[in-house]
């Protein structure tokens, strides 16, 4: 099968309904057995919507297929969370592939385009508080394990993820 043409383009906040479906769509799957059935519940809500302040930020990035939105992430230089900034180090954010799309090299695509961006604007450290599900999938991209956190998703809801980081050229 041929791989799917990909286009990346700055996120932009008229992307917001589009991609709050497509992130709903995509941490749907994130029900498969990595999470207390609880947990997930309580945290889909804060975790299943597009963020205004990314979609505005211009290092947020919409991947299309075919014109349609595909997937979608970005990074900043503020921590999430807390919003700390440390010289020389940046944070990926809010990644999420449609589960049409997966497997065509649409989060792959999305997150080498962050990291070219962020190199070319002098980050040397790039983190990741992955789901469980996704640890695999940075890790192929060169990330190691820092070690296990907790993310808070909503008042008093936490969900299990990883720490992870690379260095940039």
């Amino acid at each position: 099968m041929p791989r799917a043409e990909i286009t990346i383009r700055v996120a932009t906040p008229d992307d917001l309904d589009t991609l709050g479906r497509l992130i709903a769509a995509s941490y749907a799957g994130l029900d498969d057995g990595s999470y207390e059935p609880e947990r997930i519940a309580a945290a889909m809500p804060a975790m299943s919507k597009a963020n205004p302040v990314l979609l505005a930020s211009g290092t947020y990035f919409v991947a299309e297929v075919d014109g349609e939105a595909a997937g979608c992430g970005g990074w900043t230089r503020e921590k999430p969370g807390n919003g700390e900034i440390v010289d020389g180090v940046a944070h990926i954010r809010h990644f999420a592939t449609h589960p049409a799309h997966l497997r065509k090299g649409v989060a792959q695509a999305l997150l080498q385009h962050c990291l070219r961006e962020a190199a070319s604007a002098g980050i040397k450290t790039m983190k990741s508080q992955s789901t469980l599900p996704a640890e695999p999938f940075y890790a192929a991209a060169g990330f190691r394990r820092i070690g296990p956190i907790e993310v808070e998703m909503g008042t008093g809801v936490m969900l299990p993820a990883v720490e992870m980081e690379r260095a940039l050229p």
